[in-house]
């Protein structure tokens, strides 16, 4: 009897129709590989929650700031008719600050979602999902011609040579095949 035909490589595939057959034989040898996508997405879904409501808190804290400031200027003035308060007394922050704020934490944020989204595909890559640690010989940048490094070496049917757009395209779409699989 023959051998059993060599698995793909993960790392050499760079077909939607390859990458899906090997996601499905992943799934169902690798009895870890539904828990952890499913806890991967769990993950996500409660980090972006988390960053949603810090970042409500934020713009509630800077309302309420100002509020008080209004307050304490009311008092002030109650007290004592002569006083005059700037208008950066009165608003308390200036919608500048305000907007700087909010800026530097989006940035926070935006760091943040960058470094799980590192985590995430390194984890994806580890449980041989295609797409996820793509070989870089198959990645051309957009500026090459991809045909030529198709024709140049004698790739099979599932290594055919991408573009770092069409790479994305293939991730986001694996990432959305998995969520549609698992989701809860």
């Amino acid at each position: 009897a023959a051998p059993p035909p060599k698995p793909i490589d993960p790392s050499t595939i760079t077909t939607w129709s390859e990458g899906l057959r090997c996601v499905t034989k992943i799934a169902a040898h690798n009895s870890q590989f539904v828990p952890t996508i499913k806890r991967m997405m769990q993950d996500q879904k409660s980090h972006e929650m988390r960053w949603y409501s810090e970042r409500q808190t934020l713009k509630q804290s800077q309302i309420n700031r100002a509020t008080s400031s209004a307050k304490a200027t009311s008092i002030l003035q109650a007290l004592n008719p002569g006083f005059v308060a700037s208008q950066q007394q009165s608003s308390g922050q200036s919608e500048a600050d305000k907007a700087a704020e909010l800026a530097a934490f989006d940035r926070k944020i935006y760091a943040a979602q960058v470094a799980m989204d590192s985590v995430m595909s390194a984890e994806l890559k580890g449980l041989g999902v295609p797409f996820f640690g793509t070989n870089s010989d198959l990645i051309r940048s957009e500026d090459r011609d991809v045909a030529e490094g198709n024709q140049l070496d004698e790739l099979p049917k599932w290594s055919m040579v991408i573009t770092d757009s069409q790479l994305l395209d293939l991730r986001r779409r694996m990432i959305g095949h998995l969520e549609d699989l698992y989701r809860d």
